[in-house]
């Protein structure tokens, strides 16, 4: 396995929308094509020069939030997720943002962990934030 981290360019939009439909309960493809198409920041991760997962943030002053990452289903759990958040909250640091959060399904018990194993920590719980009824943790990292 040779793993690289690049940023997203508008011609892996075909793939990111696979892993996005395969790998999210609600998959927002018109969000997904503002990372592809700019200008919201993101990167891919490339698994031997095949796509296996992105990530992508809204950026705000001082604040980013990350809508979307997703592994692609045959890829999971073998550090491409850790990868990708590392690469974009250092991206983010680097750009002077202070904040990061992100929102996972409140019955996701692997979302949960990996961010908790990853130094966020629960900001909030949100009634009915997903389409289906399920509440929504918002994370954030724990240093803010």
């Amino acid at each position: 396995m040779t793993r690289t981290i690049r940023e997203i360019e508008p011609a892996d939009h075909h793939r990111l929308g696979e892993i996005q439909r395969a790998a999210l309960d609600e998959p927002s493809p018109d969000l997904l094509a503002a990372a592809a198409d700019g200008p919201l920041p993101g990167f891919v991760c490339l698994d031997d020069d095949r796509i296996v997962g992105y990530v992508f943030a809204v950026v705000g002053d001082s604040r980013a939030y990350l809508p979307e990452l997703a592994i692609a289903t045959n890829s999971q759990r073998q550090g491409h997720g850790r990868a990708l958040l590392e690469t974009i909250c250092e991206r983010l640091r680097s750009r002077g943002v202070e904040r990061v959060r992100v929102t996972t399904r409140a019955d996701d018990t692997r979302a949960r962990e990996f961010y908790e194993s990853r130094g966020f920590a629960v900001a909030d719980r949100v009634p009915d934030y997903y389409e289906d009824g399920t509440d929504g943790i918002v994370y954030r990292q724990r240093s803010e």
